[in-house]
This record gives C-alpha cells, sequence and structure tokens, in this order.
C-alpha cells in the first residue's frame, strides 16, 4: 500500500486558497463613523427664507424736547390727522420769551445807533458858516458791528424759544400723546408719537444672521398677514445693517413693501414672509 503526504509548501498554498474564497464571499460593511454618500435628491430643493414680521408705518417719529418746563397747551388729540408744520403742543417758558423781547429791543437800539452815526451833523467853521459833516468811520463802523451781534443775540433768543414748541415733522396721524397739560417734561422723554398710515410696510422681527447673507434688496417676497389669511407679493426694500439681540439670538431687520396692499392694513398686525433668494 502506497502512501500520500503532502509537503509543507502545498498545505500553506491550500490554505490560502480556502481563505481567499472565503474573504471574496464575506460582505464588506464600512466601519463605524465612516462618512457614506447621500443621494443629491435628499438635499432640500428650496433656498428661500422665512420669518415672521410686523406691519409698520414708513415713517414714525417719537416726539420729544431738549429743554425742561411744564406743558402750556396740547393743540390735538390721539387719532388727529395733522399737516407737516402744525403746531402739536406748547411748554410754558415765559423766561425765553422774556429774553426774546429783551434781545429785540437790544436790536432796534442798536439799528438806531448806527443810523444816527450816519446822520451828517451841522458845525460851524471859523468863517461863522454852518456846514454838515458826517462822524468819523470808525463810530459808524462800530455801531454796525453792534448791530450784527444784536441781530445774532436775537436769533439765539429766537431759536431757544421755538425749543419750547413741538410742530409736525410730516404729514400723519397722531397715534399717543403721553403727557397732559401742566406736567413737567423732561429733556429727551418722548412726549408724542406720530405715524403715516397711508404709507404701511412690512418689517421682519427674527430673520437671523444665518440667512441674512442670502437676502438682498429687491428680492421677491411672499407675505401671509395673519389678519387676512391670505397671501400678498411684495419686495424687500431695505436690510439694517446692524443686527439686534433677541432671545439669544442676532437678527436683521429687513423692510418689504407690499405690491398691493389690502384695505384695513393696520399699524401692528403680524405676517409670516417668506423671501424668495433663489439659493
Amino acid at each position: 500500500m502506497k502512501r500520500f503526504c503532502l509537503t509543507m509548501p502545498a498545505v500553506s498554498m491550500a490554505l490560502v486558497i480556502i481563505l481567499a474564497g472565503c474573504a471574496s464571499q464575506t460582505p464588506t460593511t464600512p466601519p463605524l463613523g465612516a462618512p457614506t454618500a447621500v443621494s443629491s435628491s435628499s438635499a432640500p430643493t428650496s433656498g428661500n427664507v422665512t420669518a415672521s414680521a410686523l406691519v409698520i408705518p414708513a415713517q414714525t417719529s417719537q416726539m420729544g424736547y431738549l429743554i425742561s418746563a411744564t406743558v402750556r397747551d396740547v393743540m390735538v388729540k390721539e387719532g388727529d390727522k395733522i399737516q407737516e408744520g402744525q403746531t402739536l403742543m406748547v411748554l410754558n417758558t415765559p423766561d425765553l420769551a422774556l429774553s426774546v423781547t429783551g434781545a429785540e429791543a437790544s436790536a432796534r437800539a442798536a439799528q438806531a445807533e448806527a443810523e444816527l452815526q450816519r446822520y451828517a451833523r451841522k458845525t460851524i467853521n471859523q468863517a461863522g458858516r454852518v456846514v454838515s459833516l458826517s462822524g468819523p468811520p470808525e463810530l459808524r463802523q462800530i455801531a454796525d458791528a453792534k448791530v450784527l451781534q444784536a441781530q445774532a443775540a436775537l436769533e439765539i433768543a429766537q431759536a431757544a424759544l421755538a425749543q419750547g414748541t413741538l410742530a409736525a415733522p410730516f404729514n400723519g396721524i397722531v397715534v399717543a400723546i403721553n403727557i397732559k397739560p401742566g406736567e413737567f417734561v423732561q429733556p429727551g422723554q418722548v412726549v408724542m408719537v406720530l405715524g403715516n398710515l397711508d404709507d404701511l410696510q412690512i418689517e421682519t422681527t427674527d430673520l437671523s444672521e444665518r440667512d441674512i447673507a442670502n437676502v438682498q434688496v429687491g428680492q421677491t417676497a411672499t407675505v401671509r398677514l395673519k389678519a387676512f389669511a391670505q397671501d400678498f407679493n411684495g419686495k424687500v426694500v431695505a436690510i439694517a445693517p446692524r443686527g439686534e439681540k433677541a432671545g439669544g439670538d442676532v437678527v436683521y431687520k429687513v423692510t418689504i413693501r407690499l405690491d398691493d396692499p389690502p384695505a384695513g392694513l393696520m399699524w401692528g398686525m403680524s405676517a409670516d414672509v417668506e423671501i424668495a433668494t433663489g439659493k
């Protein structure tokens, strides 16, 4: 009987062939944490930016004074329509009025002195003749300088008195009056709020700094006014150059003007906006 035996090289070769066959049949799996490919169809297709917003007037003004005094008269009431330049409120400033009266008197006196220096004076010369001679030119120059000084003092007094009168800076409506006649006004205190309710627009309240880079003036926007449950078309007309802190985030105000504002639109109404950035 013959015996068959395999040498060591032959055994090694057989093991390599078997292991290779097993490896080719085992499915490969990526290690944990390895990046996987994502289909492009799963990425968002819309680059529009959304935010909450409010209806605000294009023109508003919080009126106040630079001086302190008691209120003498309030010429308007809340809800009144006003015209540019119309007097709205006057402070009681008798000291400023007295200063104007004194400055006016000084200006009249200086003007009279200057005119007097221009009159020719009658004198009698050595021959006994009466001649008319004007005064020295230096006196006329001094008198003219005093006129200019008195006029400047009068203008300063009039400007100080004018600070006690509040006038409308534009056509609009009195939205709020925060003080009554007889009450004392501090410098910088807001005593009246005005608004132009004939020109309303939309202003975002929570547009994040993560989205502002994609927003540009001129982009179209869809505005859903909650009071109307309806969408309106608009356009971005302004972007605030500076952000503000809100709820731990930085937000930017973006102003949108509606193409066709609805009747009944009012200051303070809430809205949701979607700006078509195309990104």
